[in-house]
């Protein structure tokens, strides 16, 4: 290889790093910094065309006139519309629990032990159900979820219910055990002997009732104690059948 032919790649190297040193000058000088958009000119922009709906009509009739649509269907093959199907339980589907029909009497809150005691409306019995167990008989349904002082929430399938603490109002219930007038404190004690002559019933059913408010209050004091001990000998039994089962 000639020297003329060696000193070509030098020469196309040297040339080319010449040009790219001439276009670094030209960029750092500013060449293509003026460069900028053309300025918006709304008078350069055609103008809408304006459409007049007033005279516009449409093709489709009244709804009436496509009645047959939907009495005669395209892709049915009798060309009948298909029924509604009837309303009733699904087949495999669980039984609707039954309606929610219990009130609470009592709630049990004692360390750990959670216990509301509740008396069903229909059968008028009583039970007792501890925090996450179900109710008993045709209400097993329900079941205890969350207990308060004076609420209890119960759930089932069909959702939740709560059951407010029922509170005495002074009305209905049993009448109250005719108290002698020798039980309320500081009153005389009565003649027995009186007491087994007296047949007049006006005179034993006002004999029977307390006359004065002390009376009324030792009365209704002792009433709630009763309950308070029916309570606690309930709850006693529901530990008990719990600790057996």
């Amino acid at each position: 290889m000639s020297a003329a032919q060696q000193r070509l790649p030098t020469m196309l190297l040297g040339a080319f790093a010449g040009w790219s040193l001439l276009v670094l000058v030209a960029v750092q000088t500013g060449l293509g910094a003026r460069y900028s958009l053309h300025p918006d000119d709304a008078s350069l922009v055609p103008e809408l065309p304006r459409l007049d709906l007033s005279r516009a009509q449409t093709p489709l009739g009244a709804l009436s006139d496509y009645a047959q649509v939907g009495e005669r269907p395209l892709f049915n093959p009798d060309r009948r519309p298909i029924p509604p199907p009837a309303a009733g339980p699904v087949e495999g589907a669980p039984p609707a629990p039954p309606p929610f029909d219990v009130v609470l009497t009592s709630v049990i809150l004692s360390g750990d032990t959670r216990i509301a005691i509740v008396l069903d409306k229909k059968s008028n019995k009583s039970q007792s159900v501890k925090l996450g167990d179900a109710l008993a008989g045709e209400q097993s349904a329900w079941k205890l979820v969350e207990l308060a002082p004076r609420k209890a929430v119960f759930e089932s399938p069909a959702g939740r219910s709560e059951a407010e603490l029922r509170v005495f109002d002074g009305s209905g219930g049993e009448a109250p055990t005719p108290v002698a007038s020798s039980a309320v404190e500081g009153a005389p004690a009565q003649n027995p002997a009186a007491t087994a002559t007296n047949t007049d019933p006006a005179a034993a059913a006002n004999a029977a009732q307390p006359q004065t408010p002390e009376a009324r209050a030792e009365l209704i004091r002792r009433r709630i104690e009763e309950r308070r001990r029916q309570m606690r000998e309930e709850a006693e039994r529901a530990n008990k059948q719990n600790g057996g089962q």
